[in-house]
């Protein structure tokens, strides 16, 4: 009953040493409950066939990167958990001396453990409540479009798995601190905190060498990166000079530092700065390596969470801008007969289904792609360079008008013997602009066209199976020309009255024309399909680089926070020197303020730098599936990111203050 009490009142008196642990357990336990509660909103259950596949697959995902994460989250307890051991060494050592058993001295601290990751475990499944339902919120825009079929639950299968994971954690924290126990000498315990570092002084110039070759390896390395992309052929160096840059870095920026304030005499021996930059050293020079790595981690972790959150905030208005039709069929022109004679003598009730549609002919006449762009040097993909072999494809005006208007846009007027181009593939446009900047001409029989207008229209006149705009080139011509010009194919684009008749309409289609649309000769698209792959794919990679991206920073932060009150114990024995000699409250107070600072900056210094380039060329590469600018929506995934900042800060400096003031500095 005594051992119940005393864990009852240690877990009271010693809370601010549990804070960290504390609030790593709470901000792991609500993470892990929210993302795995997605799945059972109701909404998720109902998705079509080609949007199941893609929830599948994000259940399946996620449930692997949560057993990965639960394997992360054990270490980090269990380094968690070995600071408040090495906090408490003096008290243990004080249980042994009254003559206390290793057995009872283990049972109270797994009851404390045990206590402190119960009340973490409710508070942290009750923020994960919170947290799930805008999860859900977002996981239903992403794969079913809307948030209507939202419903405010509570996971009993989350739970479950939140509370048997972290139970098997704390399983393995409880055997951890018993061996701890069981292995420890009772004057170890009572000389605990009698142990220093010092600082190490190497040569400054050679130590100055090394710095400058660090910055130089880490330029060239960004300048690689903006250059070369991400191209596989060299990412293996450019990952390679910058990981020894940072290495490198972080191992001489200690001495720099001290050299340099040293030099600034005013500014080292201001109030306890001396103490400050020799401490702030020693700590570097000895964690160069753990910096460095954490300085890794968080790069990942800007540029994945960065990423994440702007690919999900982008989604929406790119599937809008690509899809302006609900249906797009495209048949070869092989006889006279049109795509709704055809579909009706398929058995597909298309006609009487549609809300409006437009059917129209595209032409093609004896002009490449390759001819429109002899002139200038092309360089594209090996299937870019087979389209420059196609026939360029022609539009009448009054046919383009018509999908103008039913995609609620203006219609042209072209004069005679004039012609347009709408294009809206980026590799394409650039040799389309310089075409029309340099006069280009087309010949279509004996009438020779001139452009009337020098400028790239960008509409969107067929769907295709991407939101990725690839309208390669389209020329609309007058209409007299109709009769100089070869019948290509059928195009057909309608809008259907609902999304349930438009689903109706494509399961017929599939029935009817599956065979022949895998043989080529012809080929349908739905919005709804669209939006489905679109979201699919694009929407697990939001979700799980997000998931990831703020793993990674409570990792990061942990260890970072974990790090610096193991430090700041250890050398505690210095701060009450400082308080004997005259140093104040006050003093000591800013002193550790600017130490911890230093210290959470650090990593964050060259992190935030590389994550800046490394994210723009990701972003880079993916802006052309989104046609918009989702750089700006960079300020969220760093606003997050400064906010979890901020919070472990506070909760360190408060935790080292904890350390070593306890009560005895005046």
């Amino acid at each position: 009953m005594m051992s119940f009490k005393l864990i009852y009142k240690n877990v009271g008196r010693s809370i601010k040493d549990y804070a960290i642990y504390f609030l790593t357990l709470v901000l792991g336990v609500s993470l892990f409950y929210a993302f795995n509660s997605v799945s059972s909103q109701p909404a998720l259950n109902d998705l079509n066939y080609s949007m199941e596949i893609f929830g599948d697959a994000l259940v399946t995902y996620i449930g692997l990167l949560t057993r990965f994460i639960a394997i992360v989250f054990a270490f980090l307890i269990i380094y968690a958990n070995q600071f408040i051991m090495k906090r408490r060494k003096k008290e243990m050592g004080i249980y042994m001396t009254l003559g206390m058993s290793k057995w009872r001295i283990s049972f109270i601290f797994v009851g404390e453990t045990f206590l402190v990751g119960l009340f973490a475990l409710i508070i942290g499944l009750g923020l994960g409540f919170l947290m799930s339902q805008v999860i859900s919120i977002l996981a239903l825009k992403m794969f079913v479009g809307d948030a209507v079929g939202y419903k405010l639950l509570l996971s009993k299968e989350a739970i479950k798995e939140t509370i048997i994971s972290f139970s098997i954690i704390y399983i393995i924290v409880a055997l951890f601190n018993t061996r701890n126990i069981m292995n420890i000498k009772l004057i170890d315990l009572l000389t605990a905190n009698r142990k220093n570092q010092e600082l190490k002084v190497y040569n400054k110039w050679a130590t100055s060498s090394l710095f400058l070759v660090a910055i130089t390896l880490i330029t060239t390395g960004i300048l690689l990166l903006m250059k070369l992309g991400l191209d596989k052929n060299y990412l293996t160096v450019i990952v390679s000079l910058l990981g020894v840059g940072i290495i490198l870095f972080y191992y001489t920026i200690s001495s720099v530092m001290v050299f340099l304030a040293k030099r600034n005499k005013k500014l080292y021996f201001k109030e306890l700065n001396s103490f400050l930059f020799r401490q702030f050293g020693s700590k570097m020079q000895i964690n160069f390596l753990v910096i460095s790595i954490l300085s890794a981690l968080l790069i990942a972790s800007l540029v994945v969470l960065g990423t994440g959150f702007s690919v999900t905030s982008s989604m929406n208005k790119q599937v809008t801008t690509a899809t302006p039709f609900d249906l797009t069929i495209v048949k070869p022109y092989e006889d006279n007969k049109n795509l709704l004679e055809t579909a009706k003598q398929d058995g597909i009730p298309l006609k009487e289904n549609l809300k409006s549609y437009v059917e129209i002919m595209l032409f093609n006449a004896d002009l490449t792609y390759g001819e429109l762009f002899k002139e200038q040097q092309v360089k594209l993909s090996d299937l870019e360079q087979e389209i420059l072999m196609s026939k360029v494809t022609l539009i009448t005006e009054t046919d383009y008008n018509k999908i103008l208007e039913l995609s609620g846009e203006e219609g042209i007027q072209l004069g005679e013997n004039k012609f347009i181009i709408n294009a809206n593939y980026e590799p394409f446009n650039k040799h389309i602009q310089y075409f029309l900047n340099n006069e280009g001409k087309i010949r279509i029989g004996d009438k020779e066209l001139t452009p009337a207008n020098k400028k790239i229209f960008g509409n969107i006149t067929y769907l295709t199976n991407s939101t990725r705009a690839n309208d390669v080139g389209t020329v609309v011509v007058p209409d007299n020309m109709k009769n100089y010009m070869n019948p290509d194919s059928f195009l057909l684009n309608g809008v259907f009255p609902s999304q349930e008749i438009e689903g109706t309409v494509y399961k017929i289609m599939n029935n009817k024309w599956i065979e022949k649309s895998l043989e080529g000769e012809i080929y349908y698209v739905t919005k709804s399909v669209i939006q489905d792959t679109y979201f699919g794919i694009f929407g697990v990679i939001a979700f799980i680089s997000s998931y990831l991206g703020i793993i990674l920073m409570i990792v990061t932060l942990s260890v970072l926070a974990l790090q610096q009150l193991t430090e700041t114990q250890d050398n505690k024995e210095r701060y009450l020197t400082l308080s004997k000699i005259g140093a104040d409250k006050k003093m000591i107070n800013r002193l550790l303020f600017r130490q911890i600072g230093f210290y959470f900056i650090s990593p964050l210094i060259l992190a935030s730098f590389i994550s800046i380039f490394t994210t723009k060329v990701v972003l880079e590469k993916l802006e052309p599936f989104f046609e918009v600018s989702i750089k700006q929506n960079m300020f969220l995934s760093f606003g997050i990111i400064l906010l979890l900042y901020v919070i472990y800060f506070i909760a360190t400096y408060q935790s080292a203050k904890q350390v070593i003031l306890d009560n005895r500095l005046k």
